[in-house]
């Protein structure tokens, strides 16, 4: 047997070869990294135990399960949306506010629709109202 320079005889090599290891841990990585962006994103959405109650003098847009648009009582094609919310402000020159209450299984376009349409109008708040919790 030829001996190694700087070792003796019947000495253990005292360092560790972690190429293998960092291979393996590369690997899970980039699997994890696969994974992640490959998954689903599903999300619950929450309800407020704090949700203060409705105030009659406000502007409220709703959109119900179907991605309908209300203003009011008064269903709006999306179409005439931003027109139909400028004629609501009109009257209200320092309230920039809109409430917002759609249904918690709405598609998010048809929400950032709404939010275009009353920066159009020139809303400069958006406040959501939520259902409040019922402890039984």
């Amino acid at each position: 047997m030829h001996d190694l320079p700087g070792r003796t005889r019947g000495e253990l090599a005292s360092t560790i070869n972690v190429t293998p290891m960092v291979d393996v841990m590369l690997v899970l990585l980039i699997i994890f990294m696969v994974v992640t962006v490959t998954m689903p994103f599903t999300v619950q959405l929450p309800r407020a135990r704090t949700a203060a109650p409705a105030a009659e003098d406000r502007v409220t847009l709703g959109i119900d399960d179907q991605g309908a648009y209300w203003l009011g009582r008064a269903r709006v094609p999306a179409p005439e949306l931003p027109a139909r919310l400028a004629a609501a402000y009109a009257p209200r020159p320092g309230d920039h506010v809109l409430y917002l209450k759609a249904d918690h299984g709405v598609p998010y376009a048809a929400v950032l629709t709404a939010m275009e349409a009353a920066r159009a109008a020139g809303v400069l708040r958006l406040g959501v109202i939520t259902q409040q919790v019922r402890e039984e």
